[in-house]
C-alpha cells in the first residue's frame, strides 16, 4: 500500500462525475471528456484512509465530492459508518438540490465539520439555473456548520454576495447560536465559461470593494466599542478569511504551491489517485510506488512555479492569489481578464491589510 510520507490535510473522496445541474461556470465541463460509469467502494480505500488518519495527530478532513455527491448518498453513508471512529472529520461540497430532512439529520448526527452549499446570491438562477435557497431555505438553515459557497461572476459581485447572505444570518444564529459560514471564489476558467458570466463592470467592482472595505473598518470600530451586530461579524469573518489566506501562504513558495496530490489527496472509490479533484487525471493508485506517485503529483507545482517566475513573482496580490489555479493555462490568463479581475478584488484588501499593519503592527 502507498504510504504518504507527510501529514494529509484533506482526502477528497471522488464519488463520481454525475451531476443533476448544469452550472454555467463549472470547471468540470471543460476538463472531463467522458463521464465515468458508477463505481463501487473497494474496501482497500477504507484501509488506506484508516492507516493514514491514525498515524497522524491532526484529523484528516474526508471531503465528499462529485459531480454532485448527494447522488451517491448511499456511498457517503457507508463510508461514514466505516470511518466515524477513526481520526477523521467529514465535510461535503454540494449543490443542495437533493437535500431532504433525512440528509440534514445525517449530517448533523455525524458531526459534519462543514456542509458547503453552492449558491451565488440572488441571481443564482442566472449562473446555476437553480436557486437552492429559494427551494430549500428552511432545510438548509437547520444544517449544522452550514457554509454558503459562492462564485464571483458578472452576476455576483463581492459586496452583492455578502448582502445576499445577510437575510439568513439572524435566523441561522437563532437556531444554532453561532454564525453561518461562507466562502467565495472568483470565476476560474474565463475562456471556457459563458461570456455573460465574465463581462465585468470594473467601475462597479471598484465601487463595491470600496463599500466592502469601509464596512470592514466600521465593523472593527463597532467591535472595539462593544456595539457589534451580526452583520459586523459577517464583515470581520470575511477579513479574517483573507488574513488567514495570507498567513497560510507566507511559506508556500518554498514548499508546495498547489496542495493537490500532496497534502490534499484525491481518491476515488476504486483506489485510483488523481492530480486534482476537478480534472480526474489519474496519477497512481493506493498501491503505487511513493516516489513515482509524488513525482507526478508535483506536476501542478511545476506549472505554478512557471507562472510564478514568468508573471506572478512581483505581483501586488501574490499573497492572496498565490498564482491562481494551475489548471488555468498561461495563454488563457493572457487573453482573458483572469488576472485583472483578481487584482480588482484583492488589491483593496491588500491595501487594508497593509494599513492595519502600519497602524497596529499586525493585520489581525
Amino acid at each position: 500500500m502507498l504510504e504518504i510520507k507527510h501529514d494529509i490535510n484533506t482526502i477528497f473522496v471522488m464519488l463520481g462525475q454525475q451531476c443533476n445541474l448544469n452550472c454555467k461556470y463549472c470547471m468540470q465541463h471543460d476538463l472531463i471528456i467522458d463521464v465515468l460509469p458508477k463505481r463501487f467502494i473497494h474496501h482497500d480505500i477504507i484501509n488506506f484512509i484508516k492507516y493514514h488518519a491514525n498515524k497522524q495527530e491532526r484529523p484528516i478532513d474526508i471531503r465528499f465530492y462529485g459531480g454532485e455527491p448527494l447522488i451517491y448518498f448511499n456511498d457517503i453513508k457507508h463510508i461514514v459508518n466505516l470511518l466515524k471512529k477513526d481520526n477523521v472529520s467529514f465535510s461535503i461540497i454540494s449543490n443542495g438540490k437533493l437535500i431532504n430532512e433525512n440528509i440534514v439529520k445525517f449530517f448533523n448526527d455525524n458531526n459534519f465539520s462543514s456542509v458547503a452549499i453552492s449558491w451565488d446570491g440572488i441571481d443564482s438562477i442566472k449562473t446555476r439555473l437553480y436557486d437552492v435557497f429559494k427551494e430549500k431555505q428552511n432545510l438548509l438553515l437547520n444544517i449544522n456548520n452550514l457554509c454558503i459557497s459562492g462564485v464571483i461572476s458578472s452576476f455576483n459581485y463581492p459586496n452583492s454576495f455578502i448582502n445576499s447572505i445577510k437575510p439568513f444570518i439572524e435566523e441561522y444564529y437563532r437556531i444554532h447560536n453561532y454564525m453561518i459560514n461562507f466562502s467565495k471564489d472568483e470565476i476560474m476558467d474565463m475562456n471556457a465559461c459563458h461570456s455573460d458570466l465574465r463581462t465585468f463592470d470594473y467601475n462597479e467592482i471598484n465601487k463595491q470593494m470600496n463599500i466592502l472595505v469601509n464596512n470592514i473598518k466600521k465593523s472593527f470600530v463597532n467591535m472595539e466599542t462593544s456595539n457589534i451586530s451580526l452583520n459586523d461579524y459577517l464583515y470581520i469573518s470575511l477579513f479574517t478569511m483573507y488574513c488567514n489566506s495570507i498567513q497560510s501562504g507566507l511559506n508556500s513558495y518554498t514548499r508546495s504551491f498547489c496542495g493537490n496530490g500532496i497534502n490534499v489527496i484525491n481518491l476515488d472509490l476504486e483506489g485510483n489517485l488523481y492530480q486534482c479533484h476537478n480534472n480526474w487525471i489519474k496519477i497512481g493508485d493506493i498501491n503505487s510506488d511513493y516516489n513515482t506517485y509524488i513525482l507526478k503529483a508535483k506536476e501542478l507545482d511545476t506549472i505554478t512555479l512557471n507562472n510564478f517566475n514568468s508573471t506572478c513573482k512581483n505581483c501586488s496580490i501574490l499573497s492572496l492569489c498565490k498564482c491562481g489555479c494551475p489548471l488555468i493555462k498561461q495563454d488563457i490568463r493572457e487573453k482573458t481578464d483572469f488576472c485583472k479581475l483578481r487584482k480588482a478584488i484583492y488589491e483593496p484588501i491588500i491595501n487594508l491589510v497593509n494599513e492595519a499593519i502600519a497602524n497596529n503592527g499586525s493585520f489581525y
